[in-house]
């Protein structure tokens, strides 16, 4: 049974909340490495500042040519969609690439590899592993409500694995499979890339057929793709705490470093703004230090989510997802919401 593991995070820049999400993995999961896949124009910065920071063993790799050893960049394989006015633009898709194709870009990673969005923040965190039967499950936590979103996109997700991996979306009965957050297996990611090139009758790099499928469908989910292939191949190796268990805590937000959150914990640690010189990067110790200080320790969130997109500032109410509702640190809900 592997017990050791990597951890893969496409990151599209180095954000203030970096150190804490990267250290806070660390302190919970305690990987084997972690690989960050960022812009090479970001890169050299994000090895400096990494340098002086609590976390395993730390590869940054370069984006742009993350997939040379199949041939392809990332030129290459953006210039296969075009989509036009869309929500998505051709780095959001090859960003989810990243994560299903890590084992493609990444020498001797980890059979079993967990993949984590950068601006999600372990608290009160779920064990990344149990026991289940005998046998060491590797276990991701809903903590998306499936009853908020926007039904149009979820649709043509749906429609996606139902039409190219020709098996039955997987569902569950509160939350989503899209967790921000997802164990991969190298076995079923290279099925599932095989799916890929059999349902298009081609023998083109399965990342290209992709990128074509949005162009097809509209867009894809790869947290629910995957999800969905796994469940109907090896339905045994899924394992998933549902949402009432560590869902029912999480909060998502706004937050670049100008938001609620990034405000009051500059205030708890006495910094009255940031500089170019010294920009604001919280340590995981001191913003754990916060969070329990605020929530206090019997009510604390099992992770908080980051966003980094204003357009999480614009959303139509009906649209915006329960975790945002509920946050605190949501501008739009904060005066309504118990502090």
């Amino acid at each position: 049974m592997q017990t050791e593991f990597d951890i893969v995070i496409p990151l599209f820049q180095m954000r203030w909340n970096t150190r804490a999400v990267l250290e806070g993995l660390t302190f919970h999961y305690k990987p084997r490495h972690i690989h960050l896949i960022t812009p090479e124009s970001g890169a050299p910065v994000l090895r400096d500042a990494a340098q002086g920071w609590a976390i395993a063993p730390l590869t940054v790799h370069d984006e742009e040519a993350f997939f040379a050893a199949v041939g392809l960049d990332k030129d290459k394989i953006c210039a296969e969609i075009d989509l036009g006015q869309s929500l998505y633009n051709p780095g959001w898709f090859y960003q989810q690439l990243l994560k299903l194709g890590a084992y493609e870009g990444i020498e001797n990673l980890s059979e079993w590899y967990l993949v984590w969005d950068s601006d999600l923040l372990p608290v009160e965190t779920w064990p990344a592993m149990q026991e289940k039967d005998d046998k060491l499950a590797y276990s991701f936590a809903l903590i998306q409500h499936n009853a908020y979103g926007n039904p149009a996109i979820v649709s043509k997700w749906e429609t996606w694995i139902n039409s190219v991996l020709n098996v039955e979306a997987a569902t569950d009965i509160t939350g989503t499979f899209v967790p921000h957050h997802m164990w991969f297996k190298q076995e079923y990611l290279k099925s599932f890339a095989a799916k890929i090139n059999d349902y298009y009758q081609s023998e083109d790099h399965w990342l290209l057929l992709m990128m074509r499928s949005a162009n097809d469908f509209g867009t894809f989910s790869e947290f629910w793709a995957y999800v969905s292939w796994v469940n109907a191949k090896a339905p045994e190796e899924l394992s998933f705490y549902p949402y009432e268990t560590y869902g029912e805590t999480t909060e998502r937000f706004f937050d670049d470093g100008t938001g609620m959150f990034s405000a009051a914990l500059r205030r708890y640690q006495g910094i009255e703004a940031q500089t170019e010189s010294e920009p604001f990067s919280p340590d995981y110790e001191t913003t754990l230090a916060f969070i329990r200080d605020e929530y206090g320790a019997d009510a604390m969130p099992s992770s908080l989510s980051f966003e980094s997109s204003p357009r999480h500032l614009k959303k139509n109410e009906e649209t915006m997802h329960i975790e945002e509702r509920r946050s605190r640190w949501n501008p739009r809900t904060a005066a309504t919401t118990t502090m």
